[in-house]
């Protein structure tokens, strides 16, 4: 677990550092050019940084769980384990790890579901409208404005 936290924890730093550096360079000469100090980074850099850090970061979270097999965070004991158990005790091979993988599948959307959310609430905090971006249902409508007729 060690390891593992290690290593998601670099991928993480490396996810802070790039987003950081991915707000534009006008922004921070706009906080010299107003004599910001301490508040640079504070008001006018990590805001910006965290709305790009989020969609990597939900990322992470998925792959943390995925790799550690350990869902404590929510009260499931390691379910491969228990997967294990329910194969040799009633012989079931594949349903046993169907029904397991149905369970990690629920468990990364409902992740995916937080990250959006959070993802959503950064933007309308930092008064960003949602991009209105062709989805497979609009295309397969044929919706206005998606260029399919």
């Amino acid at each position: 677990m060690l390891s593992l936290g290690l290593n998601v924890g670099a991928y993480g730093a490396e996810v802070v550092r790039g987003s950081i550096n991915a707000v534009p360079k006008a922004q921070y000469e706009a906080t010299v050019a107003l004599n910001f100090t301490l508040q640079r980074m504070r008001r006018v850099l990590l805001p910006q940084s965290v709305a790009l850090m989020l969609p990597p970061f939900g990322n992470l979270l998925i792959e943390l769980m995925k790799g550690s097999a350990i869902v404590s965070l929510i009260t499931i004991n390691d379910l491969m384990f228990r997967a294990k158990q329910i194969q040799a005790s009633t012989g079931e091979t594949v349903w046993t790890y169907v029904a397991i993988l149905v369970i990690y599948f629920v468990i990364a959307q409902a992740l995916q579901l937080l990250v959006r959310l959070a993802e959503r609430r950064v933007d309308r905090m930092l008064g960003r409208t949602p991009s209105r971006e062709a989805t497979l249902s609009t295309v397969a409508a044929g919706a206005p404005g998606t260029g399919v007729m």
